[in-house]
C-alpha cells in the first residue's frame, strides 16, 4: 500500500518574538541574532520527538516530514515514521537555539555554515518551497532522500501541474528523470513523472 507524507508543522504555545526571516534577512542575520530563522538539526539517540516538545514549548517552530506506513497483521490501523530519522527544522532564534545547544551537547547537532562556527540559517522561500513539495505529493511519485546536491545539471522550473513554481535540478537517478528539490546541505526531494512540457531552463 502506498505510503503517504503528512506535512508536519508545528507551532509551540507561546508566539516567538520577532517575525520569521525572509530572503532579505539573510544578509543580516549575523546583526540580527532575534529574528526566528529556520536551521536543520540533527537528533541524537532518538531523541528527535522529546526535542520537538521542548523546541514548541519554547514557542518555535518545527517541521518534520511524516509518511503513514500500515501497521503489522494487516489492520485498518496506521503508524507514522520519519521520511528521514532524527532529522527536525526548527524556527527560532539563533541565540537562544545556541544557548540550549550549550547546556544539551549531547542531544543533537546543527547544520553549520562552511567555517563551522555558526548554525547556518536556511532562506524562507526554500524552506517553504520544501514543505509544500512534500505536502502537496502526498507520498505519491517522490522521495526524500539523504544527500547532497549534485552540483551538475540541467536547473528547470515547474510551469504546470500541481508542482507549478518549484525549481530544481533534473539528473536520472536509477534510469529515472527526476526533478531534485534541496534544502541545500541537508536533503533532497526526488520529483518523478513531470512532463518535459511542464518544465523550463531557468
Amino acid at each position: 500500500m502506498q505510503k503517504n507524507v503528512v506535512y508536519s508543522l508545528s507551532v509551540g504555545r507561546k508566539v516567538a518574538a520577532g517575525k520569521v526571516g525572509t530572503l532579505k534577512d539573510k544578509a543580516d542575520a549575523g546583526a540580527e541574532p532575534s529574528i526566528p530563522r529556520w536551521y536543520a538539526l540533527r537528533a541524537f539517540r532518538r531523541k528527535v520527538f522529546s526535542l520537538k516538545e521542548v523546541f514548541e514549548s519554547k514557542g518555535w517552530k518545527t517541521y518534520m516530514a511524516m509518511r503513514s506506513i500500515d501497521k503489522p497483521g494487516g489492520s485498518q490501523a496506521f503508524a507514522e515514521e520519519q521520511i528521514i530519522p532524527n532529522l527536525i527544522f526548527v524556527c527560532c532564534p539563533v541565540d537562544e537555539l545556541k544557548a540550549y545547544k550549550n547546556k544539551h551537547q549531547d542531544e543533537f547537532m546543527i547544520y553549520r555554515e562552511s567555517s563551522g562556527r555558526e548554525p547556518d540559517p536556511i532562506d524562507e522561500k526554500e524552506m517553504e518551497n520544501f514543505m509544500r513539495i512534500v505536502l502537496i505529493s502526498n507520498g505519491k511519485d517522490v522521495m526524500l532522500v539523504d544527500m547532497p546536491m549534485p552540483k551538475e545539471g540541467e536547473r528547470v522550473r515547474v510551469v504546470d501541474g500541481i508542482y507549478k513554481g518549484a525549481e530544481g535540478i533534473v539528473k536520472r537517478i536509477k534510469r529515472d528523470r527526476k526533478l531534485l528539490v534541496a534544502i541545500e546541505g541537508v536533503a533532497v526531494v526526488a520529483i518523478s513523472n513531470i512532463p518535459l512540457s511542464c518544465l523550463e531552463k531557468i
